[in-house]
C-alpha cells in the first residue's frame, strides 16, 4: 500500500536498493587524516593504504607536510575502492575525518560529507605560538573555542576521544606489564 505522496512502490524501492548497493560499493571510501607535525599523521595514513590495498583495494594516497618540523599543518587523503582515479578528496565529500589536533579537525570539517560523514577527533589542543599574541600569564588565547558538543550538532556523527591520555595509559599499562614479565 502506498503512502500518499509517496512516487514508488515498496517493491519498486527493494528493487532499486541492490543497485545502489552496487553503485556505491564502486565509490571511493574518502578519509581524510589532519594534525600537526610530529604527531604521526603520515604513519596513521600510510597504515591505512597498507590496510586497504591488503584488503584488495586499489589506492591512491596524497599527503603535504612542508611546515611539519614547525608545528605546522599536516595533512593526507587516503581513498580506497575497487577504482580510484584522483588522489585528493574534494571539499565535502570525505566519508570519515580523523584529527589528531582540535583545531585542525575544525578547520577540516567543510571537507566532510555534510549527511553521512564520520568525524572522529582527538580532544587534545596544541596551540601554537602565534595563538599567544599577548605573552603575559593568563592571557587569552587565540585558539579555537568550541566544545565536542557544539562541534557534534553540526555533523552526522562524531566522536571525540581523549586519545592522548589513552596511549598514556595503555603505555603505562604495557610497561608494567613488561616489566613484570621480565622480573
Amino acid at each position: 500500500m502506498n503512502r500518499p505522496g509517496a512516487s514508488k512502490s515498496s517493491v519498486e524501492q527493494e528493487q532499486l536498493r541492490p543497485a545502489a548497493a552496487a553503485a556505491k560499493a564502486r565509490e571511493p571510501m574518502n578519509v581524510l587524516i589532519v594534525g600537526v607535525g610530529g604527531q604521526g599523521v603520515i604513519m596513521v595514513s600510510k597504515a591505512l593504504a597498507s590496510l586497504a590495498q591488503s584488503q584488495g583495494f586499489e589506492v591512491k594516497q596524497s599527503e603535504v607536510h612542508g611546515m611539519a618540523k614547525r608545528g605546522g599543518t599536516v595533512f593526507s587523503h587516503v581513498r580506497f575502492g575497487p577504482q580510484v582515479w584522483s588522489p585528493t578528496i574534494p571539499q565535502g565529500e570525505a566519508d570519515i575525518l580523523v584529527a589528531l589536533e582540535w583545531a585542525e579537525g575544525l578547520r577540516w570539517l567543510p571537507y566532510l560529507k555534510p549527511d553521512t560523514g564520520i568525524f572522529i577527533c582527538d580532544t587534545k589542543r596544541i596551540v601554537p605560538p602565534f595563538a599567544c599574541l599577548n605573552r603575559r600569564p593568563g592571557a587569552p588565547l587565540r585558539y579555537s573555542r568550541e566544545t565536542p558538543a557544539e562541534v557534534k550538532a553540526h555533523v552526522a556523527e562524531a566522536y571525540a576521544i581523549d586519545a592522548t591520555r589513552m596511549a598514556a595509559f595503555s603505555n603505562a599499562f604495557f610497561t608494567s606489564t613488561d616489566s613484570e614479565a621480565l622480573a
